[in-house]
């Protein structure tokens, strides 16, 4: 009696696992890791012209924050690149953005679709880093990894391709390092100038005299960037101006 009991309980639990629902286990995907320090966003999309002189803007305000529709970051998401005073070329208190290298990071503006453009600005270092540079990219894309660099400063002039990770020197003005010295130490403001055009030409000028001229086939149009290049050296932003070349540029 007791061994049919067993039988019929054993044969009551097979029944039911038969017709219970099966659980399939699916295959674990992983899921992406968030990119940590990279940005979402490096070109804001901002049309021509872009004028700035940096005024409107409260003083420590970091103009990736207060300006987002009109400045983008390059680089690591906590590069800060703040409004400050400072003394005009007649010592007259202005406003402008303070550059320093932090992570590598760019301050950027533009759109992927500009180009035939004049873009004019004024920089001033504050000095002690002799062997330092400017940096700035041009045709600069939205995701931040293709653009020419212009670099300039203790080591003359250098001009790299950039294509993602991939790095290449295009041109070198090593003739030009005194020139560059003097413009990292003398802590004076100098008006730089860079041409961009559709033909993939592009001209980079200080105080009236070029530095270099270049023409690419690979690239023609997208945003700027401007950077430091290597820490300790501190440089100043102030009265951006970029122009289609269609239009004629105001007067400095």
């Amino acid at each position: 009696m007791t061994r049919n009991r067993f039988l019929l309980v054993g044969l009551a639990v097979a029944l039911l696992g038969a017709c219970a629902p099966r659980l399939v286990l699916e295959p674990t995907v992983p899921l992406p890791l968030p990119q940590v320090g990279v940005p979402q966003w490096v070109l804001p999309g901002n049309p021509l012209p872009h004028v700035d002189d940096f005024e409107s803007y409260p003083l420590g305000a970091v103009l990736t924050t207060v300006a987002p529709k009109r400045y983008g970051l390059l680089g690591t998401n906590e590069a800060r690149f703040t409004v400050t005073e400072a003394l005009n070329p007649q010592n007259a208190i202005t406003r402008a953005v303070r550059l320093e290298r932090f992570g590598g990071a760019l301050l950027t503006t533009g759109a992927g679709d500009w180009t035939n453009y004049l873009a004019r600005l004024e920089v001033k270092s504050l000095g002690g880093c002799y062997w330092c540079s400017l940096l700035l990219r041009v045709f600069l894309d939205p995701t931040g990894t293709r653009a020419l660099e212009f670099r300039f400063g203790g080591d003359g002039v250098e001009l790299t391709k950039v294509l993602g990770e991939q790095r290449q020197v295009v041109a070198k003005r090593p003739e030009l390092k005194e020139a560059g010295q003097r413009f990292v130490e003398d802590k004076q403001w100098h008006r730089f100038a860079i041409l961009a055009k559709d033909t993939g030409e592009v001209r980079f000028s200080m105080d009236g005299g070029e530095l270099l001229s270049w023409k690419d086939p690979d690239f023609r149009q997208g945003g700027l960037g401007f950077g430091v290049h290597e820490a300790g050296l501190v440089l100043y932003l102030d009265n951006l101006e970029v122009t289609p070349l269609s239009e004629p540029p105001k007067a400095p």
